[in-house]
């Protein structure tokens, strides 16, 4: 009987110690917030603050780091400055403005602009516009001078220059002593302008455009100015006449690819990656640009010293169409 009453109190013990073990879990679990509440604590509020403060400060950084690339960096594009803008409207704080200084590029491809008069500082010459891609990936040259060739109201159709006027080449390479030998980008479009390929200069424009003219009518001549300085290139601008020019995509630096010799001449040709070609449509003095007809991004502005760097690396190389 004894033993029994043992049992039913060590029962009784354990029952009430399971009882006050539940109870505090429950108190526990009770305490700890869900998904969709905040305890109304001091800490949450601590945490919020720096949180806030935490999220202000890298925004901060951000914005300054990205007017720097815009004052610094002004040859990539306009792009960065415009999503500056838009992110200082959507905050409170107010936002450093940019240094005004002459653009390297617009942003978005432009086909045309209304012309004004030409004045003491300042001229643009209205042309259409043609893209060259997406026939004509690396066709820069023959679609710069059917931009040419329309403005002087000759029905020019970029695929067809390509096809049936331009000079064109393999290169017909072989090799002397060691040494690479091929046709001349000087002469030819090297490669293929619907793919694969890598330019040409001046003279086989000249060619390309004097067989154009001369099977279409006739009634202009084409002059080649490589060799000229830019003072040149606005003063045919200024009489109304665009000049065809090479510089680089977007006015970064040359960027050097191969040297080859010319296999009819010995001469050393570097031949250079973002080699460009544009139409020259004006000027602003004041503003230090040139505005150009690119068969890539469309009527553009650039920083006038660039370009007048650019071209200088370039060759020089110029071509005007001028009535006979």
């Amino acid at each position: 009987m004894k033993e029994l009453s043992v049992r039913i109190a060590i029962i009784l013990l354990f029952a009430a110690a399971v009882i006050i073990a539940l109870t505090m879990l429950f108190s526990e679990d009770d305490a700890k917030p869900t998904l969709n509440e905040t305890p109304d604590l001091p800490y949450a509020e601590v945490r919020t603050e720096e949180t806030t403060t935490l999220s202000e400060t890298t925004f901060s950084e951000t914005t300054v780091l990205t007017t720097e690339t815009v004052s610094v960096e002004s040859e990539t594009s306009a792009e960065t400055y415009e999503s500056v803008v838009d992110t200082y409207s959507e905050t409170e704080t107010e936002a450093p403005k940019p240094e005004t200084t002459a653009p390297e590029t617009t942003r978005y491809i432009v086909t045309s602009r209304p012309e004004y008069s030409f004045d003491s500082v300042s001229c643009y010459i209205d042309m259409e516009n043609v893209q060259q891609n997406p026939e004509l990936p690396t066709g820069c040259e023959v679609t710069a001078l059917t931009i040419l060739l329309r403005h002087w109201g000759y029905d020019a159709d970029k695929v067809d220059m390509a096809q049936n006027y331009l000079y064109k080449s393999w290169g017909n390479a072989e090799f002397r002593d060691g040494e690479k030998y091929a046709d001349s980008f000087f002469e030819y479009f090297i490669g293929d302008p619907f793919g694969r390929g890598y330019g040409c200069f001046a003279p086989a424009i000249v060619k390309t455009a004097n067989k154009y003219i001369s099977e279409n009518g006739g009634g202009h001549r084409v002059i080649d100015l490589s060799g000229c300085d830019s003072e040149t290139l606005y003063n045919y601008v200024a009489d109304g006449i665009p000049v065809l020019v090479w510089a680089t995509d977007g006015m970064i630096p040359p960027e050097y690819y191969e040297t080859w010799y010319d296999r009819e001449t010995g001469e050393r040709l570097d031949w250079y990656l973002n080699e460009h070609c544009f139409v020259l449509a004006g000027f602003n003095l004041d503003a230090g640009t040139v505005t150009m007809n690119d068969p890539i991004k469309g009527i553009i502005d650039y920083n006038m010293a660039k370009f007048e760097q650019r071209f200088a690396e370039m060759h020089r190389q110029a071509v005007v169409i001028l009535p006979a």
